[in-house]
């Protein structure tokens, strides 16, 4: 769960191509450019903190590897959050997470050309 695949390599024109390998010349060699294309909507997991208070669960549970805090599918997002509740009542980590109410946020992507 790195977060990468849900990536989707944009296509883009050949003048768009040159464009970033200019800007790459630019930047140097150590630098290498990705282009891809980017979701309209992404779900996150939130973690309530307090009233009116809440933080990313990757944020909040770093001691769970791998855990992602965003989601490109609304179903993915119920699945994991399906999995992290189930996984904080039955877990040995210790000293053991408190299990906190955790929902699902839609975070529109408001630069994405529709």
């Amino acid at each position: 769960m790195t977060g990468l695949e849900d990536l989707k390599i944009a296509t883009l024109s050949p003048e768009d191509l040159e464009t970033i390998r200019i800007l790459e010349k630019k930047l140097g060699p150590a630098v290498r450019l990705v282009a891809v294309e980017t979701k309209d909507v992404l779900y996150a997991l939130e973690a309530k903190m307090g009233p009116n208070q809440w933080q990313r669960v990757d944020e909040v549970y770093p001691m769970i590897r791998d855990i992602k805090a965003y989601y490109a599918e609304q179903e993915a997002a119920r699945e994991a959050k399906g999995w992290l509740k189930g996984f904080l009542i039955n877990n040995s980590l210790t000293p053991r997470p408190k299990k906190r109410p955790i929902r699902i946020r839609q975070v529109v992507n408001t630069e994405s050309e529709k």
